[in-house]
């Protein structure tokens, strides 16, 4: 009797489970596990999406417990918040402008101007004006042209001083006119001062150091006359050398072709020009222009020449008459603005 009832009991617990599990299949859900509950937030109240880091922190740490007496299903949204930043902010397209399109736009656009040339700058010319220091009246005349001729003074003149003072005032440059022994010496005597082929070392040096004392103001030297002397290597070296001691330059007037200043002003390396062109050695107004243009015509060729006049009178109203033409051809510059040493 007492196993009759176990089998009793038994079979209507296996009967329940039975019914219980049909009743199961036919629509009613198993409650989720305790983690599964907590994410499965409906998709209307899921929060806004949060940068990476405000994940990984709300990952790792525990789950914020629900506040106490609110029922299920009566929770308020929350509301969407923007994220802190954008780690890859997407760029707008723009439209695409068809190639044919952008043709016709090109095509209407104005051409660009052209670049203008790189300037050209002007060939560079040296007047000296040799002789002065006798004619004190016609070298003011000279000096009040406002050129920027360069002036030759020749020592122990009546009027070096008043000249040379009058040309530095007025921003002229200022040379020795140097005397030196020509051929025809000594029926064409150079002047006081001159250095001459039959001195000695010492006493071309002395004579030299009075002249280079006697003119205040120089920037260098010219020779006046010269045309032995500057024949002359020896004598030449022991000019140089000197002007070199004073830092001055040396412009060969070029009264022969037989003249050694330029190789001698290599050797002791002095700054060194030579002339172009004599403007006056014939004194009409013709003569004068011709050699003016000459002059203008080897600076355009060269880049730069020298040209030397004298205080004539119509070598002044010719400069005079021809400045403005000048001035529009070529830089005019004093003497040291053209000499260098010579490699």
């Amino acid at each position: 009797m007492f196993r009759a009832l176990i089998a009793v009991a038994l079979l209507a617990v296996v009967v329940g489970g039975v019914v219980w599990g049909l009743r199961w299949r036919s629509g009613t859900e198993p409650r989720p596990a305790l983690t599964e509950r907590k994410k499965a937030i409906p998709r209307e109240q899921a929060p806004a999406a949060k940068p990476p880091v405000a994940e990984k922190k709300a990952e790792s740490g525990p789950a914020a417990p629900k506040p106490p007496g609110r029922a299920a299903g009566t929770e308020k949204p929350v509301t969407a918040k923007p994220p802190l930043y954008e780690v890859f902010p997407e760029k707008p397209s723009l439209p695409k402008t068809p190639a044919a399109e952008s043709d016709a736009l090109q095509a209407a656009l104005p051409p660009a101007p052209p670049e203008p040339p790189p300037l050209k700058k002007p060939p560079r010319v040296a007047i000296i004006i040799d002789d002065l220091g006798y004619d004190r009246q016609l070298a003011e005349k000279l000096i009040d042209l406002n050129a920027p001729f360069t002036v030759a003074i020749l020592p122990h003149s009546p009027h070096q001083g008043a000249i040379a003072r009058l040309a530095h005032d007025r921003g002229l440059e200022v040379m020795l006119h140097l005397p030196m022994e020509p051929m025809e010496y000594p029926e064409i005597n150079p002047g006081p001062g001159a250095l001459l082929a039959s001195m000695g070392p010492d006493e071309l040096l002395r004579v030299l150091e009075e002249d280079l004392k006697a003119v205040p103001h120089i920037k260098g030297a010219n020779n006046h006359m010269g045309s032995r002397l500057t024949a002359n290597s020896e004598q030449m070296y022991q000019v140089l050398s000197a002007l070199k001691r004073h830092g001055l330059y040396f412009v060969d007037s070029r009264t022969t072709d037989e003249s050694v200043c330029r190789p001698s002003a290599r050797l002791f390396q002095i700054p060194f020009s030579q002339r172009d062109v004599f403007l006056d050695h014939a004194h009409d107004p013709v003569s004068i222009r011709k050699q003016i243009r000459e002059l203008v015509r080897i600076a355009q060729r060269k880049g730069e020449a020298v040209g030397i006049a004298h205080p004539h009178p119509t070598t002044y109203n010719v400069l005079k008459e021809e400045l403005p033409a000048l001035r529009q051809q070529v830089e005019l510059v004093p003497a040291s603005r053209l000499v260098r040493v010579i490699g």
